[in-house]
């Protein structure tokens, strides 16, 4: 078969393997191709095409493409796109990469506090509150409709978790559309492959936690991991923490101490080994789909340790994988820290054990395998 990779955003090589995804179709025995509004990324090894916006709303633009399948990377709109390729006969499935806490009438409350989240002041406060009070009264209706609009044209919607899949359902189940939740496939996202074939470090690994992100986005919180580090090295003299990632000026209080590590950007090599001999990665986030660096962490026979969104319920997989926060606070993200720091000294975390694990669940074959099967 002919399957695309459709991307509704330029094309620049992140988190998201579409490399490996194509790698994978290639050796199952299909024809990949990616779609992109733009190619940043470089040379590939398939087809890469560009078009405009316009022409990827057009029956007639996919009719002269001849595909089978097409992966269209949505965030859960795009439901005219998703019409033209339906219209020139090739099966869709949408890519969601979403929590499913995508309605501000369904969802209030964690809407507005991801809404709220980015506000630095009282002014700001008010702006985004108001903002959320729009959306709620008069925009929530048309997103939800886009929404819903998005899931009808689609053949499949992947969404990455069991959490996240009954949220979504939550919001078709609101607007009396229960007849598209069988369209609700669950498709964990994929990680690379020099993640999968690193090897293991022992069990016996020194307590050292890892932190990375993109620390100048409200999204990871920074400040409540400052605090939460800042209680972890006060309670126990023998771990210690490696930060990576850009915006390290919100550690600068930390530059100084001689537990933590601030490693800044680093490549995946470095990151590799680091996750490999590390016990756990301790996460702050406001908000998640499904986070690739934990998956990524886990691959390599490190824990999880986060705050109980939906993305990460998945990952700590019932506390087989990882330890969950009660409250987004310090003290109980500490607590949930200090708690998986005893299951390693009571020598009750396998990593080999999580790693097959994990491997055998987000690897690119499996993934695409997944994402095929969706409309079979």
């Amino acid at each position: 078969m002919k399957v695309a990779i459709v991307l509704t955003t330029r094309w620049w090589r992140a988190s998201i393997d579409q490399d490996g995804y194509c790698a994978a179709l290639a050796r199952m025995g299909h024809q990949p191709v990616l779609y992109c509004l733009g190619n940043d990324a470089g040379e590939a090894d398939f087809p890469v095409i560009e078009a405009t916006s316009d022409e990827m709303r057009e029956a007639t633009f996919w009719k002269n493409q001849d595909l089978d399948i097409a992966i269209v990377f949505n965030w859960l709109k795009g439901a005219d796109l998703l019409s033209a390729l339906r219209m020139a006969g090739v099966r869709t499935i949408t890519r969601a990469d979403s929590d499913g806490l995508a309605s501000v009438r369904v969802f209030p409350l964690a809407t507005l506090s991801s809404c709220l989240s980015s506000a630095r002041n009282i002014p700001s406060f008010l702006r985004e509150g108001i903002h959320w009070m729009r959306r709620y009264l008069r925009l929530g209706k048309e997103e939800d409709a886009e929404i819903l609009a998005t899931v009808e044209q689609s053949d499949a919607v992947a969404i990455e978790s069991r959490a996240a899949a009954d949220n979504l359902i939550a919001i078709l189940q609101h607007y009396e559309r229960a007849d598209l939740s069988q369209r609700v496939k669950i498709v964990p996202h994929s990680v690379k492959d020099d993640f999968l074939s690193f090897p293991i470090a022992s069990a016996q690994r020194p307590p050292t936690i890892f932190c990375g992100g993109r620390w100048d986005d409200v999204q990871k919180d920074a400040p409540l991991l400052l605090q939460t580090i800042e209680r972890l090295l006060a309670a126990r003299e023998d771990i210690s923490f490696v930060l990576a990632g850009p915006g390290m000026e919100a550690f600068e209080k930390l530059s100084s101490h001689p537990r933590v590590r601030m490693a800044g950007v680093i490549d995946r090599a470095e990151l590799r080994g680091i996750l490999a001999n590390s016990r756990f990665l301790l996460a702050s986030s406001r908000w998640e789909t499904q986070p690739i660096g934990s998956l990524e962490a886990l691959c390599l026979g490190a824990t999880v340790v986060a705050p109980a969104l939906p993305g990460f319920l998945e990952l700590a997989d019932q506390g087989a994988s990882g330890t969950l926060s009660c409250r987004r606070a310090s003290s109980s993200l500490a607590d949930a820290a200090l708690a998986e720091l005893r299951l390693w000294d009571q020598n009750r975390r396998d990593p080999q054990a999580i790693a097959e694990k994990w491997r055998a669940r987000v690897n690119n074959q499996i993934v695409v395998e997944g994402l095929l099967n969706s409309v079979s």
